[in-house]
């Protein structure tokens, strides 16, 4: 589906999946660990005392103190991945769903979605990707356009490939200044057209229209 919320709803699940896994591989610290490492103190040897101030125990620490904060975070996207989920199923409750993880559910049914229903997703998944890529000091899956075209309705250099999604050639094309659109007499071109809504297109759109290869092998994701 072209509707605009569909649209951000499916880049930011894919981008989210992308910040959600390095999460979870950055995250080391086992849990359980967590308290004995701080109630170990190390001496630095040579009878200096208890050990408080210790570079290796201070280290220690700090890393078990990333984890845990890692952690928290880590549970504050599930929750937000699942009220994505409950919205989404319960909605289409009457047509089945696919099973898996939801993560990867939400990313499948985005397009069976109602707009208004795929926008409410768009903003659990955008906040749990913005609090992953945070906690990562990640930046966006934001592409700068090589061949830097204008953008339709503000004129502003700053059209940007959401690039997560595995299929390059999906990757669909937002402004990068934040534009909104501001409905039927907005020149921006996109297919439905809604007002307050950030400008996004899908990539075919954008290829057609501007003259774009977002689909670049050079510009894919490492």
């Amino acid at each position: 589906m072209d509707h605009p919320h569909n649209l951000h709803a499916a880049a930011n699940c894919w981008s989210l999946r992308r910040s959600w896994a390095t999460l979870r591989d950055s995250n080391t610290a086992p849990d359980d660990d967590a308290g004995t490492i701080r109630s170990w103190r190390p001496g630095t040897g040579g009878g200096h005392g208890s050990g408080h101030g210790d570079p290796l125990g201070d280290a220690v620490t700090a890393s078990v103190s990333r984890g845990d904060t890692q952690t928290r975070i880590a549970e504050t996207i599930r929750d937000d991945v699942d009220s994505a989920r409950w919205l989404a199923t319960s909605a289409l409750r009457h047509t089945g769903m696919p099973i898996g993880p939801a993560l990867a559910v939400l990313t499948r049914i985005i397009g069976d979605l109602t707009p208004d229903v795929a926008g409410e997703v768009a903003r659990y998944v955008d906040h749990a990707d913005k609090a992953a890529r945070r906690a990562l000091r990640l930046g966006d899956d934001h592409w700068p356009i090589p061949s830097n075209p204008a953008c339709p309705s503000c004129g502003v250099r700053m059209l940007r490939a959401r690039r997560s999604a595995p299929d390059s050639a999906t990757w669909p094309v937002i402004c990068g200044a934040g534009c909104q659109c501001t409905g039927t007499t907005c020149g921006c071109g996109m297919t439905v057209q809604v007002r307050r809504v950030a400008h996004i297109w899908p990539a075919a759109w954008a290829r057609d229209t501007l003259d774009l290869n977002t689909g670049d092998k050079e510009a894919t994701n490492a």
